[in-house]
This record gives C-alpha cells, sequence and structure tokens, in this order.
C-alpha cells in the first residue's frame, strides 16, 4: 500500500492560501477605513464644516494599512481641536473614531477570512 502526496498541489495550495489571506488583510484596512472616516465625521465639531468635508482616508491595499485624518493644508487646525491647545479645551474626533475602529478589528478580520478562505 502506497500514500503520495502531490507535492506542487500542496505549494499551489498554500500559495493561494497566503494570497487569500493577503487580500482578506487588504479589505480589513479599507473597511476600517470607512468606519473610522464615517465615525469622525459624525463626531467633528461643525462650525464651517470644512473639517467635516474634509476628513478622508488613504488606503494600501498593497501594504494593507490604512490612514485616516485630515489632509488638506488648510484644515491644520483640526489638530487644535483634536488635542486642544492652551486656550482650545481639546475635543477630539479622530482618536475617538480609531479607537472604535480598533474595536471592530476582529469581527472585521473574520468577516474577511471567512469571505476569502475556503470552509
Amino acid at each position: 500500500m502506497r500514500i503520495e502526496v502531490d507535492a506542487a498541489a500542496v505549494r499551489r495550495a498554500f500559495y493561494r492560501m497566503f494570497h487569500d489571506v493577503d487580500e482578506a488583510g487588504a479589505d480589513v484596512a479599507a473597511e476600517w477605513a470607512d468606519h473610522v472616516q464615517g465615525r469622525a465625521v459624525e463626531d467633528v465639531a461643525v462650525d464651517t464644516g470644512f473639517l467635516q468635508e474634509h476628513i478622508d482616508k488613504k488606503v494600501s491595499r498593497q501594504r494593507m494599512d490604512a490612514t485616516v485624518g485630515v489632509f488638506d493644508p488648510d484644515g491644520y487646525y483640526g489638530q487644535f481641536i483634536e488635542r486642544g491647545t492652551e486656550s482650545i479645551t481639546a475635543d477630539p474626533f479622530l482618536e475617538p473614531a480609531a479607537d472604535d475602529g480598533n474595536d471592530l478589528l476582529p469581527v472585521l478580520t473574520r468577516a474577511a477570512l471567512d469571505r476569502h478562505l475556503p470552509s
């Protein structure tokens, strides 16, 4: 009696699995950014609406990372609202949104893995 394994097939299956995990990671980064951006837009103090309109996200699916913030140089004052100054009380909108997004990471990760990896 003989049992054989097709090592090439195993290698292909592992390669596909690693690719699928990378795709899942890219999905998680994008979904996290969507959530954090939405939450920050909801939470930011609105005077003129400039900051609210300029909370944006940058997602790199290749690097599997994301950044949410105010990237427009004219929104520099958002840092003063976020962190406060000697004369302005802090009214954070990005950090609480990121914390909320981080709390969702296990759920986002499980859902992405379920979508991408075979059962």
